[in-house]
């Protein structure tokens, strides 16, 4: 199976300039076996990982479950206020990060610097994690629907995909567990966020330590 690590390799040599830039994710696969209230058992936090990269067929999974699509006029597997959508999931690994973009199922690489290290922070144990997953929100999205109820608002919608997170990792046999600190200001200006934006959330994935 495809692995991170190799995705990146290949975008990253590829000559055209769309293909550096967009790659298409393989569909999400709806049928796992573990029901909702065996992943509901399953969760827990986990910080200790193996040193084992996820494969592009269960992150896809994963981000699906997220903030995936999974109704025809667009709407999410995570509910937002008055439908403003402003939540955006990035994907932090070894070789760089990426924007998931739920409707076109892909992801849109962003930075090719591994910030890893920014995310943990101070937890420098959960820093060996394949992947991270990044929640943001475009305050400007909701602001305009809301005014100043945005920041409470915009907060129970990263819960929300919070939540989608952790039992989507149980679900698939991975760990994680959700996470408030990271270096900020560095992650803001890696990723290219304007002053709208809001670092919600991270969540370090990964396969548990036995």
């Amino acid at each position: 199976m495809k692995k991170l690590s190799l995705f990146f390799l290949a975008l990253m040599m590829s000559t055209n300039m769309m293909s550096q830039e967009i790659i298409q994710l393989p569909e999400s696969n709806k049928n796992v076996p573990t029901t909702l209230f065996q992943a509901l058992q399953d969760r827990h936090s986990v910080r200790n990982f193996e040193d084992r990269s996820i494969d592009m067929p269960t992150l896809s999974q994963l981000l699906w479950a997220a903030i995936g699509v999974n109704r025809a006029d667009g709407r999410m597997t995570a509910p937002t206020a008055v439908n403003a959508q402003e939540i955006s999931v990035y994907v932090a690994t070894k070789d760089g990060v990426c924007l998931y973009l739920n409707k076109e199922n892909a992801l849109k690489v962003v930075s090719k610097q591994d910030i890893r290290k920014e995310i943990a922070a101070r937890q420098t144990g959960v820093a060996n994690a394949p992947v991270f997953l990044i929640i943001v929100s475009d305050l400007g999205k909701i602001r305009a629907k809301v005014g100043d109820r945005a920041l409470m608002m915009t907060a129970e919608d990263a819960g929300y995909v919070s939540q989608n997170i952790c039992l989507g990792a149980a679900a698939l046999g991975l760990g994680t567990v959700p996470r408030h600190g990271m270096n900020r200001e560095v992650i803001k200006s890696v990723l290219e966020l304007g002053d709208n934006h809001e670092i919600m959330l991270n969540h370090p994935i990964g396969y548990p330590r036995k």
